[in-house]
């Protein structure tokens, strides 16, 4: 911020000094000096960070997957214990390819055939992977949580918070359930 304050008080006084036509050059140095500030308009760093590696793009979506990693994140819970997952979907996540459309004249009269086909691109070997346009994540329907600690209301409020910040799913849709104990008792 204090690079920022510099600049705009030596830009004060070049204005005060100079005209109308000092006024633009003024304008473009400080644009100038703004882009070589930290942050502005260095995409280097932007380019070299790596893409987060929640669901890499060559790894489809596992709803197995998925339920492992949230569980695993419940049981970090203080007093949640032992916890499974299970997560019904309304929709899996589905994935959109390129396609090429092609079209052909089936004959007089006889209309046009459309083919259409998934746009494949190959990395300079021998392998080859289709163009994925997007990925539509899973829509979850509704989720059991079933933990060790649920039986303790300050616990299962928790895990309830969770799972909703995790899946968009309102609290109706959960459902936290303690866990059956299990040995002589």
């Amino acid at each position: 911020m204090n690079a920022v304050q510099k600049i705009l008080g030596v830009l004060r006084e070049k204005l005060k000094k100079s005209g109308t036509v000092g006024f633009a050059a003024v304008i473009v140095i400080f644009g100038i000096a703004l882009l070589l500030l930290p942050g502005g308009g260095d995409d280097k760093k932007a380019q070299e960070e790596p893409a987060p590696e929640a669901q890499p793009e060559d790894v489809p979506f596992s709803l197995e997957e998925t339920e492992r990693r949230i569980a695993g994140a419940l049981s970090q819970i203080e007093g949640a214990g032992r916890v499974t997952v299970l997560l019904s979907l309304r929709s899996g996540g589905e994935t959109f390819l390129a396609t090429d459309k092609k079209y052909s004249d089936r004959g007089e009269g006889a209309g046009r055939e459309q083919t259409e086909d998934a746009v494949i691109v190959g990395s300079g070997g021998s392998s080859e992977a289709p163009v994925v346009v997007k990925r539509g994540y899973p829509e979850y329907l509704g989720a059991l949580v079933v933990a060790e600690g649920a039986g303790d209301p300050e616990v299962r409020l928790r895990l309830l918070g969770a799972v909703t910040s995790l899946t968009g799913l309102g609290a109706g849709r959960v459902e936290v359930s303690p866990m059956r104990r299990t040995g002589a008792g």
